[in-house]
């Protein structure tokens, strides 16, 4: 009985799997031949590759100083630009490096031009003052913006990102030249280098720094809206911005990927990433950086009293005594802390006995005319030989004699001559004291500046006040008469 049941049970769990077997079972499966790509015969498609600005026609511009901002919170690394550096390496230039705001001043004073990539911490006011300051005596400024580069914060309580471009940081000191970077993206879904915000542009405002370019590619800019200025890189009509889908017509032409300022010395960008690796070879990627390594190294700034110590571009520097000025030990005492200055900055300090015929020249002397120090007012129009307590200075108007001190400085194709005259031989000891203090005493106006250098001299004042009152007093006297 027990073995009855045992064969019932067993065939009520076979019975039923057997079944399902003959109704899905499809006989021996034969497994389908599965068609695959012919990796062998696949090219990948790759971008159209521009050829590199030849050596020889390069502008070499020896001695040039290029001031490369990181002290920004910059957001990028040396090596992504080393291209770029590399240009500018090959035509002359020296590169520089500035990663602390309290050396900007100082090192504005001989740089050339300044460059600028995706700062994100704001710039002082002064130091925009200064750099506006340094685009007026002639400097370039070249800022670069990108739209893949920022600051992502977080809320600690909500969770929410915020993403803060740089273009936050970059604005403020565009504004005084009439550009703005928008913090949008520009963008073209019909034609583009493999992705809708890898930009290609073909049309150009005319300048050098277009020339030789037929199409150059941007991998996320932001786009540059310029004012009374020119806009350098315009997209095709699909390239439209992210801010609003649109773009401007062909007469406004206000914005574009890159722009110049009105004065033509201010280059903004929206994208930086053309200049790295390996995106500086596709289309003419290559042209554009070296024509932007050239705008670089146009830059020159006038030489004026405002760029003290470094006045003189020449690794040698004469000092000629005139007029009442001995070879005092006070003086030399006082001119070697001029030596120690001119030191820092790899200038050499020399002594000479009469005017040279060329080379830069340092000219000591005093208010008392002298024949050998009137060549060098000629071209300043002051007058020493004007009797009174002071002296018409252009730009200052009267200035008294006791107590200042003149300095005049004329930059020349044989070299720059700096003028420094006072009253007195003492207060030209006071005077180079003072421009060893970095000229802290003195208000300067490009070429001519005055210095206080001691205390105007009291008793000519009193003296001039008391024959005042004797010619009054002589004026109210009664004169008498014959008939008394």
């Amino acid at each position: 009985m027990n073995r009855r049941w045992m064969v019932i049970a067993l065939a009520a769990m076979l019975i039923p799997a057997l079944a399902r077997g003959l109704w899905f079972y499809r006989g021996v499966p034969v497994r389908p031949e599965v068609a695959t790509p012919d990796y062998a015969g696949m090219t990948m498609p790759v971008p159209p590759l521009g050829a590199p600005q030849a050596v020889d026609q390069m502008e070499m511009q020896p001695g040039s100083v290029v001031l490369l901002d990181y002290a920004h919170a910059n957001m990028f690394q040396p090596n992504e630009i080393q291209a770029l550096l590399d240009q500018l390496q090959m035509r002359g230039a020296r590169v520089e490096m500035n990663a602390d705001s309290e050396g900007f001043e100082r090192r504005l004073k001989y740089a050339d031009s300044l460059l600028v990539i995706s700062p994100n911490t704001t710039f002082t006011a002064d130091e925009i003052r200064l750099t506006r300051a340094f685009v007026e005596r002639g400097g370039h400024l070249v800022v670069f913006t990108d739209a893949t580069r920022g600051t992502l914060t977080y809320d600690f309580f909500s969770g929410s990102a915020s993403m803060f471009p740089d273009v936050n940081a970059a604005n403020p000191l565009l504004a005084p030249f009439g550009l703005s970077v928008n913090g949008d993206y520009l963008y073209n879904l019909l034609e583009n280098e493999g992705n809708f915000r890898n930009v290609y542009f073909d049309q150009f405002g005319k300048d050098e720094l277009t020339f030789g370019l037929s199409r150059v590619t941007l991998y996320g800019t932001h786009s540059v809206r310029v004012e009374g200025g020119k806009v350098l890189l315009f997209g095709a009509e699909q390239t439209v911005s992210s801010l609003n889908d649109a773009r401007p017509t062909t007469e406004e032409k206000v914005w574009g990927a890159a722009a110049l300022d009105e004065s033509g010395k201010v280059l903004a960008f929206g994208d930086f990433t053309f200049l790295t690796f390996p995106y500086q070879e596709v289309t003419d990627n290559a042209t554009l950086m070296g024509n932007i390594a050239d705008f670089l190294l146009a830059g020159e700034q006038e030489a004026s009293l405002v760029n003290f110590p470094y006045l003189f571009r020449e690794d040698t520097v004469q000092v000629l005594p005139i007029g009442e000025l001995e070879w005092t030990p006070e003086l030399v005492s006082a001119i070697s802390g001029i030596q120690s200055v001119l030191r820092t900055i790899n200038v050499n300090l020399q002594v000479t006995s009469r005017v040279p015929a060329e080379g830069n020249l340092i000219v000591l002397g005093t208010f008392s005319p002298d024949e050998d120090l009137l060549p060098f007012l000629e071209a300043f129009d002051i007058d020493l030989e004007a009797a009174g307590n002071t002296l018409t200075v252009p730009g200052f108007g009267e200035v008294q004699r006791q107590g200042n001190a003149l300095l005049l400085f004329e930059a020349g194709k044989r070299g720059n001559t700096l003028v420094m005259l006072s009253d007195t031989p003492e207060d030209v000891l006071l005077l180079l004291q003072a421009m060893g203090n970095d000229l802290s005493g003195c208000f300067l106006q490009e070429q001519i500046g005055v210095c206080g250098v001691g205390y105007s001299d009291s008793s000519s004042s009193e003296e001039t006040t008391s024959q005042s009152e004797g010619e009054t007093q002589s004026e109210g006297e009664a004169t008498p008469t014959p008939a008394g």
